[in-house]
């Protein structure tokens, strides 16, 4: 397992160019660095099927992202609650779900 602890803003850069690339960078509203992705679906049921493999994946791997569905435009957010921050496993979770967009 990885170790859990928030990467700095150049790690995170990196990781993120090396391994999941199509993922932006953003902060909430408290302040903490979370990574993302957004599907748009052709229908909305196809979005839910979408969130229903992402949601496979997360689990098998036992790292859930933050899932918002907005009809049928899906974001996919993950970072590390207990860190308050983007971890290596954030990021290689990013990496896995890419192959479902």
């Amino acid at each position: 397992m990885v170790e859990k602890k928030a990467l700095t803003e150049n790690e995170l850069e990196t990781s993120l160019k090396e391994m999941a690339p199509e993922w932006k960078r953003d902060t909430s509203e408290k302040g903490l660095p979370f990574i993302y992705r957004v599907h748009h679906a052709r229908a909305f049921m196809e979005g839910i099927k979408f969130v229903e493999k992402v949601a496979r994946m997360a689990e098998d791997n036992n790292h859930h992202p933050d899932i918002f569905i907005n009809y049928k435009r899906i974001t996919v957010r993950y970072w590390t609650h207990t860190v308050a921050g983007v971890t290596l496993a954030d990021v290689q979770m990013a990496q896995k779900i890419d192959s479902l967009f």
